[in-house]
């Protein structure tokens, strides 16, 4: 039988003073408090069919019907047909919408690049998340992909919307949208890729999705009282979110070890860092794929002749995405980036820092692969999504 004595560690507590000075944050030896959430709510679905949407469709309107009150999410649900040769890629649902946009009163709130949304959350989860979320809800089957027909959810990105944003694990939630803005309902613009965006051969593109589309829309109820205090916060709601703007106008092509320079890129606000996207050259756009990306040797940063950040080597790239909590996962792959707020992978949701590029007269941003590469250049800004007291939902980077 074993007997401990740990006086002489309890006596040495009083000779830690200056670490033992801080505020206490709390008991190890007092259980939790069980505490509650200030509203009980319970979410129910609601599907509505959606005629004349197929791939290829550009800015297909939709409205929030006039009888929502209170919504968390929307889904876009579509039926994909199996093909009778070849495989949808991986990852089919990063490629059905091209773009999202929102017009409020005739017009534009903010406009999002789908696809490159969903992939940076899902590049934020564990490997047991991500899997759960891409089979559920983006159409993944096997690693190699194949032709079955599935069901895809991809979701539709409100202010509110958990998709925004990275992971960020949080009590908290993302709380909901107020769907009630008096004479100014809301229009959702949808714009779909070719068919030949989700397979991995162009020749084996799936047939018309005309009529298995529906628009899925999670409602919260609650009491009387509560649906008409969170419904209508006109005057009131604000939120913060990400935009992406991409700083190249489409795919462009840079050679192995040969230095490209994009010059006069100003993004407005604060923002909080660069990244690339990089896929081999040779594959046809319709079927590269952009959950795996090529990082760069070289991704620097440049005002005014004074080099603002450079990271120079690919030892460097990669501790940029370690220090900043990019970490991704066996099924999306971080891209390179160039960071600017502090531990970056937490900005949406706290202010970090960021980079104000509108100080300087010319912007340099300089990268380097070790292949050939095409790639595209964004931008992440944090936006501020206000509804004003007629109802109106606007973006901006103030």
């Amino acid at each position: 039988m074993s007997f401990e004595n740990p006086q002489n560690i309890i006596r040495s507590w009083t000779s830690q003073a200056s670490f033992a000075n801080g505020p206490v944050v709390q008991d190890k030896l007092v259980p939790q408090k069980f505490t509650r959430i200030r509203t009980p709510f319970v979410h129910t679905w609601r599907e509505e069919q959606v005629a004349n949407l197929d791939f290829g469709s550009q800015s297909y309107s939709w409205y929030l019907p006039e009888s929502l009150r209170v919504i968390s999410s929307i889904f876009l649900k579509v039926t994909l047909p199996a093909i009778a040769s070849g495989s949808y890629k991986v990852i089919p649902g990063f490629e059905l919408i091209d773009r999202i946009r929102f017009l409020s009163a005739g017009q534009e709130s903010y406009n999002c690049d789908a696809g490159q949304f969903y992939r940076d959350y899902v590049e934020s989860l564990t490997n047991e998340e991500a899997e759960r979320f891409l089979t559920t809800y983006m159409g993944y089957t096997t690693e190699a992909g194949n032709g079955a027909a599935r069901e895809v959810l991809i979701p539709i990105l409100l202010p509110n919307s958990a998709y925004l944003g990275r992971h960020g694990k949080s009590s908290a939630g993302h709380g909901v949208f107020p769907a009630y803005l008096g004479a100014n309902r809301l229009e959702c613009q949808i714009t779909l890729k070719p068919a030949t965006h989700l397979v991995q051969a162009s020749a084996d593109s799936p047939a018309s999705i005309a009529g298995n589309v529906s628009m899925m829309i999670h409602q919260v109820d609650m009491v009387a009282d509560n649906v008409l205090r969170y419904s209508d916060t006109r005057g009131q709601y604000s939120i913060v979110s990400r935009r992406f703007t991409e700083l190249t106008n489409g795919y462009e092509a840079a050679t192995a070890n040969t230095r490209v320079k994009l010059t006069q890129h100003q993004p407005l606000g604060c923002v909080t860092e660069l990244f690339v996207i990089a896929v081999p050259s040779g594959t046809a756009e319709a079927n590269r794929e952009i959950h795996t990306n090529v990082k760069p040797t070289h991704f620097s940063i440049t005002s005014d002749s004074i080099t603002q950040k450079s990271l120079n080597t690919p030892s460097k790239v990669s501790m940029e995405l370690w220090n900043n909590g990019f970490i991704g996962n066996k099924f999306v792959n971080c891209p390179g980036r160039l960071c600017f707020a502090a531990h970056a992978a937490e900005a949406e949701s706290m202010y970090t820092g960021g980079y104000n590029m509108q100080n300087s007269s010319q912007i340099v941003i300089d990268l380097e692969f070790a292949e050939d590469v095409d790639y595209k250049v964004f931008a992440i800004q944090l936006q501020r999504v206000t509804i004003n007291a007629v109802g109106l939902l606007q973006a901006s980077l103030d």
